[in-house]
């Protein structure tokens, strides 16, 4: 099922090929099937979010992009090029990160540290921005480069992780849950903070819960349900489709 408001859902050119292309993707874990003929495509310079109830099978397609679980059908293309028998490592080089839910700083590391790190192994072809200009971008970091990552709040870790993709020269950034778990004042930093990776060009694939944080952000949306996509559009035709959201997402009006 798709939807269109009849209106430029997205301020990109649609003539663009896609830069991520997931084609009919079927992945899971052993003899668990989960995902079953995905089929996504991202433009360079979009947000595109990815939302379904808990269990859908969202984070099991970012791990697949990444490499982390292996598709068992269909294909995978990152500037048109395939990466669906790429391993994690690999895939990092070609300048796709994944922020994961669980953020996974290293808690005995500090601030500056952290970052430091991330210039090691990511993509290997271009520069991320330098440790000072993700200081510049997130005033909270800055404020805290001595500082272990232990002691970060939780909205201070995600901006971390995705100041890491930064450093690591991600033009890919697919993002797990960015605000799972935080106060609702930190919810909106995130959100500052997505929204401004997004205007330094790095095209984004968002996995969210908060529907809200989807709609405010996300150029298009696509909607999973038990490993299939059952719904693609923009954000104004999401927000006006009650069944799709009742139905799927468990909002109602």
């Amino acid at each position: 099922m798709s939807a269109d408001d009849g209106s430029t859902a997205s301020r990109h050119d649609p003539a663009l090929a896609p830069f991520l292309s997931l084609h009919d993707v079927d992945a899971g874990y052993g003899e668990t099937q989960v995902l079953r003929g995905v089929s996504l495509d991202v433009k360079q310079g979009e947000i595109v979010s990815l939302v379904g109830r808990n269990g859908a099978g969202k984070t099991t397609t970012l791990r697949t992009i990444t490499g982390v679980v292996a598709p068992t059908a269909g294909s995978i293309t990152f500037r048109g090029e395939s990466i669906d028998s790429l391993d994690a490592v690999d895939t990092a080089k070609r300048g796709i990160s994944l922020v994961p839910e669980e953020r996974r700083i290293f808690p005995k590391l500090t601030v500056r540290e952290n970052l430091e790190i991330a210039a090691y192994g990511g993509a290997a072809d271009r520069e991320g921005l330098s440790i000072d200009a993700v200081l510049d971008t997130f005033e909270n970091l800055a404020e805290r480069t001595d500082n272990p990552g232990s002691s970060l709040s939780g909205g201070e870790q995600q901006m971390l992780t995705i100041g890491r993709a930064l450093v690591s020269g991600a033009d890919l950034i697919l993002l797990d849950e960015p605000t799972e778990g935080l106060a609702p004042y930190i919810v909106q930093d995130v959100v500052d903070a997505v929204r401004d990776l997004n205007e330094r060009g790095i095209t984004v694939l968002l996995v969210e819960q908060n529907v809200h944080v989807a709609l405010e952000l996300a150029d298009r949306n696509y909607v999973i349900d038990q490993g299939e996509i059952v719904w693609e559009g923009s954000s104004r035709a999401l927000e006006a489709d009650e069944e799709v959201l009742d139905k799927y997402l468990g909002i109602t009006a």
